[in-house]
């Protein structure tokens, strides 16, 4: 099924220069141009809803320590959601009653750093 946008002529025309450029079609490059900044604002709302979560975990520290000193606590929406002491146990947990949303789970500690687990890089080889 195709769909049509319709374009301010002197918009359509910068496309099309800019596609030749690129030996592609204006489809390609406006479908390719969509994609890509829908990828990126996606990831951008992810990053700032796990910052807040961050966020609300260090103004609420102070509290945490109180009663949930030792275990990891996880964090949804400004708030604490489950407690535990297994990390992995306590994802299991907030995806089975929220599903696959934002989050922070961290332990709680006077002094505990934050930690990030970042997927590693493969590099393609040709």
């Amino acid at each position: 099924m195709q769909n049509m946008i319709q374009l301010p002529q002197d918009l359509y025309d910068a496309v099309r220069k800019k596609a030749a450029a690129q030996q592609k079609t204006t489809d390609a490059l406006v479908t390719e141009w969509v994609s890509e900044h829908l990828e990126e604002s996606e990831t951008s709302e992810i990053t700032q809803a796990f910052e807040q979560e961050v966020a609300a975990f260090e103004q609420m520290r102070a509290d945490l320590l109180t009663q949930y000193a030792g275990q990891f606590v996880a964090i949804y929406q400004g708030k604490v959601v489950a407690s535990g002491s297994e990390k992995l146990a306590l994802l299991d947990k907030v995806r089975e009653q929220y599903g696959n949303v934002v989050c922070y789970i961290e332990k709680v500690a006077p002094d505990s750093p934050r930690t990030v687990r970042m997927p590693s890089v493969r590099v393609a080889q040709s």
